[in-house]
């Protein structure tokens, strides 16, 4: 059993993504997520300086303990981020990274920035998972070709690859989440962009996390209900 699979038990699970305009509005998206039962959220630092963004993911552990809880820090590296975290949050159960630094031209076991964060993990003694951006938007294009090379090197550095379409709201294709699948094997992958009640299912065989966002908001910030229950009953 894999650490993801230690974690949630089931798959595949819906990780709503919060993006924080302020306390309140973050502190009330987390209400709504844990009311549906959700097994965890994602806050993430879009428009909102970091140290704001750790104060909250720290206030959502103190109102709901029971809560898993990730976050990414757009502006910092993985190592960076993991270490900024650790010395605000009492616990971090996730970090997530649009970019995780495979290089799908060096060797498995030479992928020097990637290792970055794995000796980062080490001496910090942090046991959370960590979802790591492989071929994701905004970030340097890999060939369809050497996406499944990409994956495989995945692996060794990351519990859970993360994958996306080519931007915000726009779906990964099928093509490309199957190369994926075929280089990563039994390891756990995750989508996050582009996932409508829709299309969810045509990723079930492939895709253990859906990370979303924008698709399930009322506005920036604001949790639609109605949404959230809709994408879970497609995911059923």
């Amino acid at each position: 059993m894999n650490s993801f699979e230690k974690v949630f038990g089931i798959h595949p699970v819906l990780l709503p993504v919060i993006h924080p305009i302020g306390r309140a509005e973050t502190l009330a998206a987390a209400r709504v997520a844990t009311s549906l039962g959700v097994p965890g959220v994602f806050v993430i630092d879009q428009n909102m300086h970091a140290s704001s963004v750790l104060r909250f993911v720290q206030e959502i552990r103190d109102q709901h303990p029971a809560l898993w809880i990730g976050v990414n820090l757009l502006t910092r590296t993985p190592a960076d981020a993991l270490t900024l975290a650790l010395r605000t949050c009492s616990v971090l159960d996730g970090l997530w990274s649009d970019n995780a630094n495979i290089d799908e031209c060096a060797c498995a076991t030479h992928q020097l920035r990637a290792e970055t964060f794995c000796t980062a993990r080490h001496s910090l003694n942090w046991h959370g998972l960590y979802f790591g951006g492989v071929a994701f938007k905004y970030q340097r294009e890999i060939r369809e070709d050497d996406l499944g090379r990409a994956a495989s090197a995945a692996t060794a550095y990351m519990d859970v690859v993360c994958t996306s379409g080519p931007g915000t709201g726009q779906a990964a294709s099928l093509e490309k989440v199957r190369a994926l699948r075929a280089g990563l094997g039994g390891h756990p992958m995750a989508l996050a962009s582009g996932i409508t009640p829709e299309n969810v299912r045509d990723y079930l065989p492939h895709v253990q996390a859906f990370l979303v966002g924008t698709g399930i908001e009322e506005r920036l910030g604001v949790l639609d209900p109605a949404k959230i229950e809709r994408l879970l009953r497609a995911m059923e």
